[in-house]
């Protein structure tokens, strides 16, 4: 029997549309951390192979359960962030583990994230759990953007910038809305601030402005404008947006004057997700 691995670049190459498989033991492949966890003896994975991506899931869990409805929600996450960086494809099979628990992913990546991607391979790691709608579009952008343009050079604000443009909607509201938010509330930092203290913002603001900036700078100049901005050396650079950056924030803050700002439900976030 063809690994799995040369079943989907089979694929690729010959368009074929047979149903994908949810009942067959996941066979070693790929490579990294993905080949590591699908040869981890005290895990029995099983495997759900599409065209574009392999979903790895264990017997009797939730995601067990409900493989079809997150493998349909993983292809439609996939071809959206495709779609947004101008990608026909992927580069190579995208590897999902669905994992049961936190801990769970720290045996596995050794980070115990709700939600990972591993830079250098198209791995993606992410909890699912009852009521908690895992960031599927956001990690699989992760995943692309490092495979396809490499380790970011602009700082690390953009990475999780381009991830939160991935993502669209929280909670039926829009990523321009949120930030719209923080911008009426006082709470929406300068880019160059957002970009020298990322990791010292809270979570959500810095997320969110840095998809809103993202996405505005993709509005207005183009989808390539953020692959040239990601892959650009941060040297003698005066602004985070690059050449001309100082005008599009304040053409972007003028944007998000002009919207219907928005808040999350900070519970439902923490219970469910966005």
């Amino acid at each position: 029997m063809l690994c799995l691995a040369l079943l989907a670049v089979a694929c690729f190459l010959t368009g074929c549309t047979s149903a994908p498989s949810d009942d067959r033991v996941a066979e070693p492949h790929g490579s990294g951390a993905a080949r590591a966890s699908l040869t981890t003896a005290e895990y029995s994975w099983r495997t759900y192979a599409g065209q574009s991506l392999h979903l790895h899931y264990l017997p009797d869990s939730y995601a067990a359960q409900h493989i079809r409805e997150f493998a349909r929600d993983a292809e439609k996450g996939l071809h959206h962030d495709l779609a947004l960086i101008g990608a026909s494809r992927p580069p190579g099979v995208v590897e999902v583990f669905l994992v049961d628990s936190r801990e769970q992913a720290r045996q596995l990546t050794g980070n115990p994230y709700m939600g990972q991607a591993v830079p250098g391979e198209l791995s993606v790691f992410l909890v699912i759990l009852p009521g908690l709608r895992p960031a599927v579009r956001h990690e699989i952008m992760h995943a692309l953007s490092l495979s396809l343009w490499g380790t970011h050079r602009t700082g690390t604000w953009i990475s999780d910038g381009v991830a939160t443009w991935a993502t669209g909607m929280c909670q039926g509201k829009s990523v321009d809305a949120i930030a719209a938010g923080f911008l009426r509330q006082g709470r929406l930092l300068p880019l160059p601030e957002l970009a020298a203290t990322f990791w010292e913002v809270d979570e959500l603001r810095a997320y969110f402005t840095a998809g809103s900036a993202i996405g505005y700078l993709a509005q207005t100049r183009g989808n390539a404008a953020v692959e040239a901005l990601w892959r650009q050396s941060p040297d003698g650079v005066e602004h985070p947006l690059g050449e001309g950056g100082a005008e599009i924030e304040r053409r972007w803050r003028a944007h998000l004057a002009s919207i219907p700002a928005a808040e999350l439900d900070m519970v439902t976030l923490r219970e469910s997700g966005c």
